[in-house]
């Protein structure tokens, strides 16, 4: 089997946390590393993730007590990955059982795909499906311009070459797919393999947090 690293950076996300790493530990494909990458939490997620850190070797920790933002952490990440491939995943998502093997089978079937992502169930707080996100094709996988972050799995190396403008804040994946889709090839499984979690009372406030990143991008890129 080929080893995949599953990332999974949080910041205060004890809500959902365990969930998250559980749907990790229930993937078809067993060969995986899964780094959880505190960025100074004050609530009990790190406690949570070192007790699973605990029971599982394949799963690492790595926390220098700091808060140095999202962005940041997104380029440390490839720097401790010893995987060919890295995965993204968000600390309050949930993935379908079989992502993670049918991500990896796409991608080593056609080497040419720089970054493949999937199609998404949307999910609220309380974990209710609102529907899936993107029309279904029926293409298994179809080329894209940009993706639902939580689902992109790559070559880790393409991740070190290309990494996250952390002045983008809160769209940083945005601001890189836009910078970058003219030069690689992006392509997308139809089928949803990620519940994403978008709704609620908790999440609209981060579509507004992000609309200073939003400006900066489309100035930067023109």
């Amino acid at each position: 089997m080929t080893a995949v690293t599953i990332a999974i950076p949080f910041y205060n996300a004890q809500t959902y946390l365990a969930q998250a790493i559980d749907s990790v530990l229930w993937q078809t494909h067993k060969d995986f590393v899964l780094l959880l990458m505190d960025d100074g939490s004050t609530d009990g997620s790190l406690g949570i993730a070192n007790k699973y850190a605990e029971k599982d070797p394949r799963i690492k920790v790595y926390s220098d007590g700091m808060n140095k933002n999202l962005g940041f952490r997104l380029n440390q990440i490839p720097s401790l990955v010893e995987t060919e491939f890295l995965a993204r995943m968000d600390a309050d998502d949930i993935m379908h059982p079989e992502r993670i093997a049918k991500q990896l089978q796409a991608l080593l079937q056609d080497p040419t795909i720089d970054v493949l992502g999937t199609n998404i169930y949307s999910i609220d707080e309380n974990d209710a499906v609102n529907g899936i996100r993107d029309e279904i094709s029926t293409e298994k996988v179809v080329p894209v311009r940009t993706f639902w972050h939580p689902t992109v799995m790559a070559k880790t190396e393409w991740f070190r070459k290309h990494p996250y403008d952390v002045q983008a804040e809160r769209i940083e994946d945005a601001e890189l797919w836009l910078s970058q889709f003219q030069q690689s090839k992006f392509m997308k499984l139809s089928e949803p393999l990620l519940f994403y979690r978008e709704f609620g009372n908790k999440y609209w406030k981060k579509y507004v947090k992000g609309n200073k990143g939003v400006f900066y991008a489309l100035k930067k890129n023109g």
